[in-house]
């Protein structure tokens, strides 16, 4: 499944993407990695004018790209490659988790429909930390049910470096840690997550003046809950739009740390003031996140590097996996690992829905729905091959003779 997995993503590089060019969060991924490698430390231009110590990005993929900028310098396929590596990774652990629940067939469906899911293709040759936090996430689940509470917690606090906003997962599956083994087992996965990520916390406060693992929620709050995101009904970036081109705008830009409370007091502010806003914005959400309306889709997919003709082409496989994929998971409710993913899924599905929900964030969703599928897929083989057992019984009585077919 690796081996298919990497053929067909690299087919998708060389025919669908072969000459992509990180912008926007992906080309802030790389430039991370070649600062660290040319020894300024974790530093970026954006949002200012110089390079400076910014926490706006998480660190780990920065981290994970840093010797491929080493070794190569300016040349993007290595990072491409480690992206593509990692997705294949993701293809073998929703494998075994699926067949930790439902059994081998349903283990290899689920394999092969993430190694062939467009939506997950489109996201693993990419500078960006989708397959990566998706890795950390299995992994995360897979240690927990095997009473590695440890390795859990670690995993889990790589994934908050990955992921900031995926706070609740350190909840979920310290509540599922309790409930398998104990309240101590629980603060167990709690404090090895916590530290984890203490150190990236601390370098923050120091360098950047901030004790939050990034910088980037203000700005991110302000651009769909601020009052000019209100009056555009649309996504307004307060980096690059007039709307907040006033002076104490701009200079609390050379401040991350300030910027970002400024920002994240002027969103929650305008949306507390007008709250039918957010009705409005998770109705538009969900229709892009969703499929149901896909000229939401077309900015966000075209700025993170997903072609879009690939994207439209292959836009009724989202259709069918999902359905089969809800299927499969209320099929199999009552296993306490779906219902872990399921909640963590939910997590990132209502983040997503309240703030920002450009397709390739779904990759949870897309990923549990590709696991869900496998297991209804893998039990109709199941059940198809019992019945076929009693049949080859008889056979191979009847061609060993009456003595063989004889109780005696």
């Amino acid at each position: 499944m690796f081996v298919l997995a990497a053929a067909v993503r690299v087919v998708y590089w060389v025919a669908v993407t072969p000459d992509w060019v990180p912008v926007a969060d992906a080309d802030q991924y790389v430039r991370l990695a070649r600062a660290l490698a040319d020894g300024k430390g974790f530093a970026l231009q954006f949002p200012q004018f110089e390079v400076h110590a910014t926490a706006f990005r998480p660190p780990l993929l920065p981290a994970l790209l840093t010797p491929g900028a080493l070794a190569f310098g300016a040349a993007l396929w290595p990072a491409r490659l480690l992206v593509l590596l990692i997705g294949c990774s993701v293809v073998v652990l929703a494998g075994v988790l699926a067949a930790r629940v439902g059994g081998r067939w349903a283990g290899s469906a689920a394999a092969t429909l993430v190694a062939l899911y467009p939506p997950l293709i489109a996201n693993d040759t990419l500078t960006l930390t989708e397959p990566l936090a998706l890795l950390l996430l299995l992994a995360a689940v897979l240690l927990l049910d095997e009473g590695r509470f440890v390795g859990a917690g670690i995993t889990v606090g790589l994934l908050l470096l990955t992921r900031p906003n995926g706070y609740l997962v350190v909840a979920i599956l310290a509540a599922w840690a309790w409930q398998r083994a104990g309240f101590k087992k629980g603060l167990v996965v709690g404090g090895c997550a916590l530290l984890v990520l203490l150190p990236w916390l601390i370098r923050n406060q120091i360098q950047v003046g901030t004790f939050r693992p990034t910088t980037s929620d203000g700005f991110t709050i302000a651009a769909v809950w601020g009052v000019p995101a209100q009056q555009a009904e649309t996504f307004v970036d307060p980096v690059y739009s007039d709307a907040y081109d006033d002076l104490q705008h701009r200079y609390r830009q050379f401040d991350e740390a300030e910027w970002n409370d400024q920002l994240t007091k002027e969103g929650v502010r305008a949306l507390r003031s007008h709250p039918r806003y957010l009705p409005t914005l998770v109705q538009r959400n969900a229709a892009g996140y969703f499929e149901f309306n896909s000229r939401y889709n077309h900015y966000p997919e075209d700025n993170d590097g997903r072609d879009w003709p690939f994207r439209q082409d292959t836009r009724a496989a989202f259709w069918v996996v999902s359905v089969l994929g809800l299927i499969g998971l209320v099929r199999f409710r009552r296993d306490p690992r779906i219902i872990v993913l399921f909640l963590l899924t939910l997590q990132f599905v209502v983040l997503s829905l309240l703030l920002v929900a450009p397709p390739r964030l779904r990759a949870p969703f897309d990923l549990t729905m590709c696991i869900g599928a496998g297991l209804l897929v893998g039990s109709w083989f199941e059940a198809r091959h019992r019945r076929s057992e009693p049949a080859l019984d008889a056979g191979a009585a009847l061609d060993a003779g009456p003595a063989a077919a004889s109780p005696a």
